[in-house]
């Protein structure tokens, strides 16, 4: 008899508690997960070429100088070393998303914080660092980089930058600020991510 009256119950139970989490946490927790992941590859891949970026150009300088566009100055290695940080703190703010951590959402909100800013500052720097390569190109017509770099022409350079420029706005300040929206205005409790509050209510 107990057996009877204990199987409905339970079942009712489920039924009752079923989908009382909210779905939400899983796919922007994994949205947090692949691009925190992508940028790390990103910035890990970079601070790897770079101490070979000489030595792999030498043919293409033949003797001549490397441009100041493609050394590595303090201030990318910095830039690179944030970025890799933030990055890993975007991943990790994915996995806890994921785990339904409250802790999550400050870790995303610290990285979209940081991102666009640093993304700005970093197009704005590639820009220049084109405009110098050029320069260089000119004064060094006769090397295969600078002849490689001038045959592409105002064209291929204007293209560069449009590609430059609309990752920027997507990865460097879209994204960011979709988080930034998420966590800093609709999703600012910590009930909203575990679903306690639906739970004892």
């Amino acid at each position: 008899m107990s057996e009877q009256l204990t199987e409905p119950l339970e079942s009712y139970d489920e039924e009752l508690f079923a989908g009382a989490y909210p779905a939400w946490p899983k796919w922007i927790g994994g949205l947090a997960i692949a691009f925190g992941a992508f940028f790390f590859t990103c910035g890990g891949l970079g601070a790897a070429f770079a101490p070979f970026q000489s030595k792999l150009m030498e043919r293409m300088l033949d003797g001549a100088p490397m441009p100041d566009g493609l050394v590595f100055h303090t201030v990318d290695w910095i830039l690179l070393g944030v970025g890799i940080v933030t990055s890993l703190i975007l991943l990790f703010g994915g996995i806890f998303c994921v785990m339904r951590s409250p802790s999550s959402r400050l870790m995303i909100l610290v990285w979209a914080i940081t991102s666009i800013p640093l993304s700005l500052y970093n197009y704005t720097r590639q820009m220049d660092k084109q405009e110098s390569i050029q320069q260089w190109a000119q004064q060094y017509p006769d090397t295969p980089y600078g002849e490689m770099t001038i045959s592409q022409g105002a064209t291929g350079q204007q293209i560069g930058q449009i590609v430059t420029l609309v990752l920027t706005i997507i990865l460097g300040v879209l994204v960011p600020a979709f988080f930034i929206l998420w966590f800093g205005l609709i999703k600012t409790k910590p009930e909203q991510m575990t679903g306690s509050e639906e739970l004892l209510s």
